[in-house]
């Protein structure tokens, strides 16, 4: 129908040529010599007149470089947020007509909670109370020249319904301008983030209004391609008083209006909340202003100076000791806001920063200020890098160089720090720290670690709803070592100050490289990739020198080629570095030495995204990690252990353990090989575990069993053991729908070195269930296990005990032993929230905590058909709660007090237990 509209409209146009408005042509005779040229003359000439005159009284509207908006909202601290209407004016720049146009309704983004697919530890950086809360936006009346238009769904795999929607409009020809007017409500989800709501601050970069999606030059809306650069007009009615910030324009609570011109920008960013506490600051002729929010809930013990002084005196050094090729603004302006994902956000005439920007200890500081540097130097490169970027490239390339100017600045300020994988490298003896790097479960995971495949993971934020290519910064990492750092470095700079693209300026100063080809790769989805090395010549004689040839192969999902660096390691602690830059699945490298090489390893600086490192170096690569402690104190016993694990580096799969344990009821030691299988629960830990050993212990004497207090035994147990384990737990600390599953067998006899025979065997169950919500939790555990002698009855130390940590809490670990055992432990846990932030010298944080009610119950008897029967069973009950802080500010990690007594006697006893982790 709009396509038959315009063209009638087409051609009565048309028909009007050579008429005035309304009239009809002048009857003239047609004669030989009328045929001539200059009467043909005059009737095109009044024909363009008629056309301009008819045309006269609506006026044809300027082409417009960029879109135009024009806003009018309200601001409310209640859903729906915001409550507006936007004019939309925009040129059709395209080869051919138009009959729709596409926006982004952004908020409809977190309409569904299926779209973030997060597990435990994430969720508690999404959602402040781990619950769901949708966002969305409607439109409320949409007009084409006044004329009402119904906006239709657009189709988005793994995006929410009407995340982009279709306006039909009449016919748009080819540059011509049209304008649109949408009423709009946005609802902000419950949520930290650059879009969201919590703590009474409501944060929006972007998104927050329609947004006109990019058109191409061939008349295609570019659907999830980041915003073009737009000009707004905005108008602002708070609801309630509230400090708004808009683009790095302030307005105090109490101003009833805030009306701004906003050229030049991609989104609108918008911040509101009671009050923003403001400290202000010179950096040379910078005036930098901090805007941040007090802390309720907030304590930090320091010696050092206040985290408002920490944050101050670092962005004076960013804009003091900054490269020269970033200019220093007339004002920077920084916000803090509950990021919790991201350290910082750019906000398009602000920087946005989390609210807990530099809270880490002083060590790893460099760490964040380096994000901080980063997103300081593209809000000073956005002026002139915006206008010049296409919208498709402007994210990575403000993202990616301005990165690369911040790895100067440090390198400035800096010189010697180290980087997380020289901490890894010197702390890797810790299984912790090993991990780490495979698996790290920490906020701010990008400020430590550099290769992501995908930029924005959760598409949370408005440039990349639709996004999956990897961070700026990885791109540029790769054309950096391309074109090779003494080359890339100057050129950047030179780049910077040009009037053309990036990606036009690199390819025409490195005409040598494929840096156009090679920048189509590396923008697009990351492929599934692994280098490994396939042979290897070592130290073959070649004149006065030695001669080493690696063979070194990419296996890629997609064709992928990527500089590739080799570095060969000699005894004397010398080292070689070969380059592969060319394309191909398979590099032959050779080069000579005068020290011995005994090792070569690609990529020693982990820049390339490799999904296996467990192949990518050649023996020896064997290392030793001391692997989880576990701490159980209560009133009645005591327990630590650790452990020694020898496996291949980066190779999670099978490894050999050592373990070593002290306990009241005596020391000991277990070693042999554990195989990991199945389907993968993070980079280092797998669902299915098996575990073979040799166990040895020397035991207590003083351990005693309180129904034969008479009755001691001593000396040693030694033997076999085997167990299974099943697990889905992806972050052990909080678990909300776990699974797990032990088999355990164990024989002792006396040719093993001990003196006893016997044998152990059952099985550990346990799971959790989120009532409601994940933030309320049903936890319940099963022991059953089961000793039969051979030879010997098991000695006290090793019978299975009615109380303790690990069974009946409320009951002493000594009360009543027997070889048998049955005990249902349950738990009911609770979050509290709000969110809290005290801070012992950087160190300690503590964040959140719970509080459950326990109940358990069981029994242990020598005859294995008493202990199921439940009126024989003993009955503990208490009260504990869950302490979740973060190491270093940075290492989540959590510990639990509980206090339980005996419900089914008359004891009078109250048994207090301390333990890391979760109690079980």
């Amino acid at each position: 129908m709009q396509r038959v509209i315009g063209q009638s409209r087409r051609l009565r146009v048309s028909s009007s040529r050579g008429r005035a408005c309304g009239a009809r042509s002048p009857a003239w005779p047609l004669r030989k010599y009328e045929r001539a040229w200059w009467p043909r003359l005059l009737e095109s000439c009044a024909a363009v007149v008629a056309i301009l005159s008819c045309a006269a009284p609506t006026r044809a509207a300027p082409i417009l470089l960029r879109p135009q908006y024009r806003v009018e909202a309200t601001l409310s601290p209640t859903k729906p947020q915001v409550d507006g209407s936007v004019e939309v004016s925009f040129t059709n720049h395209s080869s051919r007509p138009l009959y729709d146009a596409v926006f982004l309704l952004f908020a409809n983004r977190f309409a569904d909670q299926d779209a973030d697919h997060l597990n435990d530890f994430l969720r508690t950086l999404v959602y402040p109370e781990q619950e769901f809360d949708s966002g969305g936006m409607q439109l409320r009346e949409v007009l084409d020249g006044g004329v009402p238009a119904q906006a239709s769904a657009v189709a988005v795999p793994g995006l929410p319904a009407r995340t982009f929607v279709s306006v039909p409009i009449a016919r748009l020809a080819p540059g011509a301008t049209r304008t649109l007017r949408l009423r709009f409500e946005t609802s902000v989800p419950y949520r930290f983030g650059g879009f969201g709501h919590w703590d009474d601050q409501i944060t929006m970069l972007g998104g927050w209004y329609p947004q006109l999606v990019p058109l191409d030059d061939g008349g295609n809306w570019q659907v999830g391609a980041p915003p073009p650069l737009a000009d707004y007009d905005v108008t602002l009615t708070p609801a309630s008083d509230v400090d708004v910030i808009l683009n790095g324009r302030y307005a105090p609570a109490g101003a009833p209006l805030l009306h701004a011109a906003v050229p030049g920008v991609h989104y609108l960013t918008l911040v509101a909340a009671p009050r923003f506490l403001r400290d202000e600051t010179m950096a040379g002729a910078t005036h930098i202003v901090y805007l941040h929010r007090p802390k309720d809930l907030g304590v930090r013990i320091s010696f050092g100076p206040s985290m408002t002084d920490i944050v101050l005196d670092t962005l004076r050094d960013i804009i003091n000791e900054r490269p020269a090729a970033v200019p220093a603004p007339a004002e920077l302006m920084v916000i803090e806001a509950p990021l919790r994902v991201e350290l910082t956000a750019a906000g398009e005439g602000d920087v946005v920063v989390s609210d807990r920007l530099l809270e880490v200890q002083e060590a790893l500081r460099p760490f964040h200020e380096l994000q901080l540097a980063q997103a300081t130097y593209a809000e000073c490169l956005r002026p002139q890098l915006a206008p010049r970027e296409p919208a498709l490239d402007y994210p990575w390339v403000s993202e990616g160089v301005s990165r690369v100017l911040a790895d100067r600045y440090m390198d400035r300020i800096e010189p010697e720090r180290r980087s997380v994988y020289g901490w890894i490298d010197m702390l890797n003896v810790l299984a912790a720290v090993d991990r780490f790097e495979s698996a790290p479960k920490i906020a701010f995971s990008g400020a430590f670690f550099d290769a992501a495949k995908v930029a924005d993971p959760l598409h949370q934020q408005v440039w990349s709803v639709n996004e999956d290519g990897p961070p700026g910064h990885v791109v540029v990492t790769k054309v950096r070592a391309l074109l090779d750092p003494p080359v890339f470095d100057p050129l950047l700079d030179q780049c910077l100050t040009a009037t053309t693209p990036l990606r036009q300026c690199l390819a025409a100063g490195a005409p040598s490289e494929p840096v156009q080809a090679r920048l189509v790769d590396w923008l697009g989805p990351y492929p599934d990739i692994d280098y490994r090395v396939e042979s290897t010549q070592f130290n073959v004689p070649d004149g006065d020198t030695q001669r080493s040839t690696v063979a070194i192969r990419r296996i890629s999902s997609r064709p992928f080629s990527e500089p590739v660096t080799v570095r060969l390691r000699t005894v004397g602690g010398d080292t070689v570095d070969l380059h592969w830059k060319s394309g191909g699945d398979v590099a032959l490298m050779s080069t000579t030495t005068d020290g011995h090489v005994y090792q070569a390893v690609i990529d020693p600086e982990r820049q390339l995204i490799d999904d296996d490192r467990a192949n990518n170096a050649w023996l020896p690569r064997l290392q030793v990690v001391v692997d989880s402690a576990d701490v159980e104190v209560s009133s009645t016993e005591f327990g630590f252990s650790g452990q020694l694990v020898g496996r291949l580096r980066y190779d999670y799969r099978k490894d050999v353990a050592l373990t070593g344990f002290y306990t009241n009821r005596g020391i000991g030691f277990t070693v042999g090989p554990r195989i990991h299988f199945g389907e993968p629960i993070d980079g280092t830990r797998y669902r299915h575990n098996l575990y073979g050993f040799y166990y040895f212990e020397a035991l207590d004497r003083s351990f005693k069993n309180d129904a034969q207090p008479g009755v001691r035994t001593t000396g040693q147990l030694a033997g076999f053991g085997g167990r299974y384990d099943y697990t889905n737990v992806f972050w052990g600390e909080a678990p909300s729908d776990e699974r797990r599953l032990r088999l355990f067998v164990d024989g002792y006899d006396k040719s093993l070195g001990g003196d006893y025979s016997y044998i152990d065997w059952g099985y550990v169950a346990a799971g959790t269930v989120p009532l409601w919500t994940p933030r309320t939790v049903a936890a319940a555990q099963v022991v059953n296990g089961f000793s039969e002698p051979l030879g010997t009855d098991p000695p006290n130390q090793g019978l299975f005990s009615l109380g303790g940590d690990r069974t009946i809490r409320g009951i002493g670990a000594e009360k009543q032993l027997a070889r048998n055992i049955f005990v249902l432990r349950t738990e009911l846990r609770q979050e509290i929230y709000p969110e809290v932030d005290l801070n012992l010298h950087d160190l300690l944080i503590l964040r959140r905590f719970n509080v459950h009610a326990l109940l358990d119950a069981g029994q242990v008897g020598n005859s294995a058909g008493r202990i199921y029967d439940p009126t024989h069973w003993a009955v503990g009950a208490g009260v504990g709660a869950g302490f979740f802080y973060e190491f270093f500010g940075f290492f989540p990690a959590a510990m639990y007090l509980e206090i339980a007594t005996r419900l089914d006697e008359d004891q009078g006893d109250v048994q207090v237990l301390f333990g890391s982790g979760q109690s079980f």
